[in-house]
């Protein structure tokens, strides 16, 4: 057996030598970006040639991504290295999505991984648009508006749980995308109360993004913000909207459901994370 000891950071100068495993997501410039911009978290075996690629999770400096990892004699090593790296950074969680890659239950269950959330997946062919809000004023987020964006980031950390909170550097990341608009849906007072984030695509959109303030829950101010964004959506072109959602969010399943969505179930995946730190204070 090939020794723990034998896994070292993967650092610019090993890219020329590392050969990346057939149908990888990731091209020798992606890995040198992650890198630099995560120094110590990607790690491989000089020997053996295995590796495994993490970073941030959305840009969460406290969550780490397993993004990639060889199948081999190390695959499990390479893991516990992952996580002893990352808890000495003072890491809290390292996060695995089986959106892109599916990997069999034993890999979790020897890996230390629990199974933190069940992703659904919905689309709706757009026939109809509905009439607009009668009782929010939705206004373009501008991401260079930091008072604005600091609303936009409070109401989102209280109307989301812990591991689902965006970051300023995911909300700068996902705004510089020119196909995306944020709205911050206001009352007449202009207390903010919900906010949609919406992806335009060619013939088709994404709803990335719906919130509603824990003070307004229940009020029927989720429906006029997915109101919002689907004519939003509707007037770029949009034919057919698609979106996801945590399965264990009943109100926001109900709320799209009832909107005519459905669920894609070949494209649900799953979210499962290795606790690195003590849960109880997130």
């Amino acid at each position: 057996m090939v020794e723990s000891t034998l896994i070292v950071p993967l650092v610019l100068d090993d890219l020329p030598r590392l050969r990346l495993k057939w149908g990888s997501r990731y091209s020798v410039e992606e890995v040198a970006e992650l890198v630099r911009d995560a120094p110590g978290l990607s790690l491989w075996a000089p020997v053996t040639g295995e590796y495994v690629l993490a970073g941030p999770w959305r840009h969460r400096e406290e969550i780490v991504a397993l993004l990639e990892v060889t199948s081999g004699g190390l695959t499990y090593q390479l893991i516990d290295a992952l996580a002893d790296v990352a808890t000495a950074q003072g890491k809290q969680l390292l996060v695995s999505a089986q959106q892109y890659e599916r990997r069999p239950p034993v890999f979790y269950e020897r890996t230390g991984f629990e199974l933190l959330e069940e992703i659904f997946v919905y689309e709706m062919v757009l026939y109809t648009v509905p009439p607009g809000p009668s009782r929010l004023r939705f206004e373009r987020v501008d991401a260079d508006d930091p008072f604005t964006l600091g609303e936009l980031l409070d109401l989102d950390h209280e109307a989301f749980d812990w591991l689902w909170w965006n970051s300023v550097e995911e909300f700068d990341e996902y705004m510089s995308d020119p196909r995306v608009d944020v709205y911050l849906g206001r009352e007449r007072d202009g207390t903010p109360v919900s906010y949609v984030g919406v992806t335009r695509l060619r013939g088709w959109g994404h709803l990335d993004r719906l919130a509603v303030s824990p003070f307004y829950q229940g009020q029927g101010y989720g429906y006029e913000s997915l109101v919002w964004a689907v004519r939003v959506l509707a007037a770029r072109g949009a034919h057919r909207i698609a979106l996801s959602t945590q399965g264990s969010n009943q109100r926001s399943r109900r709320l799209y459901e009832r909107f005519g969505f459905r669920r894609v179930p070949e494209l649900d995946y799953q979210i499962y994370g290795r606790w690195l730190a003590d849960p109880g204070g997130t």
